[in-house]
């Protein structure tokens, strides 16, 4: 028999869990905060500062595996300001000229989302628990949140290069509208968007 997935709301005693948990899908984090410890203490500092009002749990016997952050796309800006911000007072001055320029080249490549579409911001499950329908529970407690709150798309945002999140979310549904190249260090990207219900 499966494993029972219960999906809520985060609290605070959820923290230390999803800052292993969110840490894993924050793809280049790590370089803009300079180390890992840095930018586990950004995602805490984030997490404790209003975050963890949008991030949804997913338990198994109790114990955080998995992890959802969605939001109305209409506060990405004063998200992205309260992340940034978090970065920098967990990141000494000198590398504040890199973070500046990462932050810039970033906007440039993020998609213009109307803002009232749900937004998946981060989906993130434990190794050990992958394959087990962890994320799933999670995209149909993205669905029911969308359909409730009024939202018409929802919208995410997936690597190319991530195959498993790509068959992840077009098996929920989601369809490809849009590749989104990059230079590297970064990563080019395809937005993905369905309609809940």
């Amino acid at each position: 028999m499966a494993d029972e997935i219960r999906v809520r709301r985060a609290r605070d005693d959820d923290i230390p869990a999803l800052v292993a948990l969110l840490h894993m899908p924050a793809v280049g984090l790590d370089r803009m905060a300079g180390s890992r410890e840095r930018a586990l203490r950004v995602l805490r500092a984030d997490l404790k500062r209003g975050g963890r009002d949008v991030t949804w749990v997913a338990e198994v016997d109790g114990a955080p595996v998995g992890a959802l952050v969605a939001y109305p796309y209409r506060e990405q800006p004063a998200r992205t300001r309260r992340f940034v911000a978090a970065l920098l007072r967990h990141t000494p001055p000198w590398r504040w000229p890199e973070l500046a320029w990462q932050q810039w080249r970033r906007g440039r490549r993020t998609p213009g989302h109307p803002g009232n579409w749900l937004y998946i911001d981060s989906l993130a499950t434990e190794d050990g628990h992958r394959r087990r329908g962890v994320a799933t529970a999670l995209l149909e407690r993205a669905d029911r949140i969308a359909a409730r709150g009024g939202f018409p798309v929802i919208a995410v945002t997936a690597g190319t290069d991530n195959d498993a999140a790509l068959a992840l979310y077009q098996r929920a549904g989601f369809r490809v509208t849009e590749r989104r190249e990059a230079a590297p260090p970064a990563h080019s990207g395809v937005v993905l968007v369905k309609e809940p219900g």
